[in-house]
């Protein structure tokens, strides 16, 4: 084989890699993006604009809690308890995988233990 027909043939193999690798490539290998959100309660209530944290299935969200008192918190629907406290942020990081409307509420603020009847949040995770 001369060195033309060689060359030739290495650019048509390199133009089908070049196009046709990415499409089998598995799309789950890159990294996660990671949906972060700062939250802040003060007088044991969310201090956020809205009352609503909207996300899409599949992403990772972490929640990252800044507190003025000791209190519980869990995240309904996906049954993830925690604590908050004033002397470091509490994070939280899940995998939104379950669609729908979560509440966040207080087990017990101060150490007082009850559940709250109010939602301090609500995490919405809309399908793909």
């Amino acid at each position: 084989m001369n060195t033309s027909r060689l060359l030739r043939w290495w650019i048509v193999l390199s133009a089908l890699l070049f196009f046709f690798v990415p499409l089998f490539v598995n799309a789950d290998t890159d990294e996660a993006v990671v949906k972060r959100i700062e939250l802040v309660i003060s007088e044991r209530k969310v201090q956020n604009e809205e009352n609503t944290i909207r996300v899409t299935q599949g992403e990772t969200v972490e929640l990252v809690w800044h507190s003025d008192e000791v209190a519980e918190l869990h995240l309904h629907g996906y049954d993830i308890s925690f604590e908050v406290s004033p002397d470091a942020p509490a994070v939280v990081t899940f995998e939104a995988h379950a669609t729908g409307r979560f509440p966040i509420t207080s087990h017990g603020f101060a150490g007082e233990h009850g559940h709250g009847h109010e939602a301090l949040l609500y995490i919405e995770v809309y399908p793909r």
